[in-house]
């Protein structure tokens, strides 16, 4: 029988500055754990639209956040979404913006 995984949940943190906005994907809480995380941003800025994903594996050495990755987009319409998985493959937390 696996030990249950500590609580986590999933955020999304950004920050304007200037004309661009950067974007990180968080998880917080938890101790140590580790898994893979799915992240997607479209953006649209000035009639053009981008879409960018990342993902991969992720190694939670103690309790408190753990920021995944950092993508900087022009400031302007933006959506992201989140999944983060634990080490079997079972959904730990899902979080979109906005």
């Amino acid at each position: 029988m696996m030990a249950a995984l500590p609580p986590m949940h999933c955020t999304i943190e950004h920050q304007d500055k200037g004309g661009m906005t950067t974007v990180v994907p968080t998880i917080v809480g938890g101790g140590r754990t580790q898994g893979t995380f799915q992240f997607e941003i479209i953006s649209s800025s000035g009639g053009n639209r981008s879409s960018n994903s990342q993902g991969g594996d992720f190694e939670k050495t103690d309790s408190g956040r753990l920021a995944l990755s950092r993508s900087t987009i022009s400031k302007g319409g933006w959506t992201a979404r989140l999944t983060v998985y634990g080490p079997d493959g079972e959904k730990l937390c899902t979080v979109s913006v906005p």
